[in-house]
């Protein structure tokens, strides 16, 4: 995620940089062969060009908010879990009932905590398509990962695994029917967050809102000199070239946000997210340990 005021060309040129050139060159090659040769038939009336500019420019604003509605419901899930983890923590270190010189109880009890510190960071890799198991064999240990390596969906395993936690707690007499029915919905709703990102993660926006755009934009930045050559003469690309940068700057942020979870600096910032669950769930277990919290770099956090 971007946290600077600006946005640096040095992160936009490489995105726009081979229409934009291509555009100019030909702008330019216009502009000369109108002024210098004298070709007058290259040049058209300005006015059809301005009312497609006016429909373009609806299509691009829809695309674009189209683009933020997905990266910004991206973002409320992840604000979701934070809450949800710190309510299931919660939950299972005051509504559970622990013998003090009871082992068993307090290690059930902390390794529910811990499991919902290890599904964050398995969603998060989960959803950028890496593999998980090296960042939670620092987590549960090698022995409780290994088990979780039979899965293909290892964050819906987590929750499986703390259901049956909950299920071994409540034979303990840790307990009642109310109480595992609140941690159970806390479940439930850890599990309707993991279907909502996995539903952006695996539904692209229609190939239509990014095709289209595309090449209209394209079109429209071809015919922009034609229109402008007859006024401006040889000051022809400078005027296309900005008209060109903007359309295709435009057309480029969305096509940068509309994918949430691809680990890029435009998406949301799930490792510096889970850091943040996982400190705060640790120090809820009183194990301070010496984790580092995730800081923007440049500007930019992931």
């Amino acid at each position: 995620m971007i946290l600077r005021d600006g946005i640096s060309l040095r992160q936009l040129w490489p995105r726009t940089r081979k229409r934009l050139l291509v555009l100019v060159g030909f702008d330019c090659a216009v502009a000369a062969l109108y002024v210098c040769l004298d070709w007058r038939w290259l040049s058209f009336d300005a006015l059809p060009l301005g009312t497609l500019g006016s429909a373009l420019a609806i299509f691009l604003a829809f695309r674009a908010n189209a683009a933020y509605g997905r990266w910004w419901e991206a973002r409320q899930l992840w604000g979701q879990l934070v809450n949800t983890s710190r309510a299931l923590a919660r939950q299972a270190l005051t509504a559970l009932d622990v013998e003090a010189d009871d082992p068993e109880q307090l290690a059930l009890r902390n390794a529910i905590v811990v499991h919902q510190v290890a599904f964050v960071h398995a969603l998060r890799c989960h959803l950028r398509r890496q593999n998980p198991f090296p960042e939670l064999a620092g987590v549960l240990g090698r022995a409780d990962t290994d088990a979780l390596r039979r899965y293909g969906n290892v964050p819906n395993a987590l929750t499986l695994r703390v259901a049956e936690q909950l299920q071994q707690a409540r034979a303990l007499g840790m307990l009642d029917s109310l109480r595992w029915s609140a941690l159970d919905g806390s479940l439930t709703t850890l599990a309707n967050i993991q279907g909502a990102c996995e539903r952006i993660k695996n539904t692209p926006l229609p190939r239509q809102f990014s095709l289209l755009p595309r090449v209209l934009v394209d079109a429209y930045c071809w015919l922009v000199p034609l229109a402008l050559v007859s006024g401006l003469g040889l000051f022809t690309p400078v005027a296309s070239a900005l008209i060109s940068f903007t359309l295709i700057a435009i057309d480029t942020a969305s096509e940068a946000i509309e994918e949430p979870f691809e680990n890029t600096v435009n998406d949301t910032p799930m490792t510096a997210l889970s850091r943040s669950i996982e400190l705060t769930l640790r120090e809820m277990l009183d194990q301070r340990m010496a984790l580092p919290e995730v800081r923007a770099i440049d500007g930019y956090v992931y």
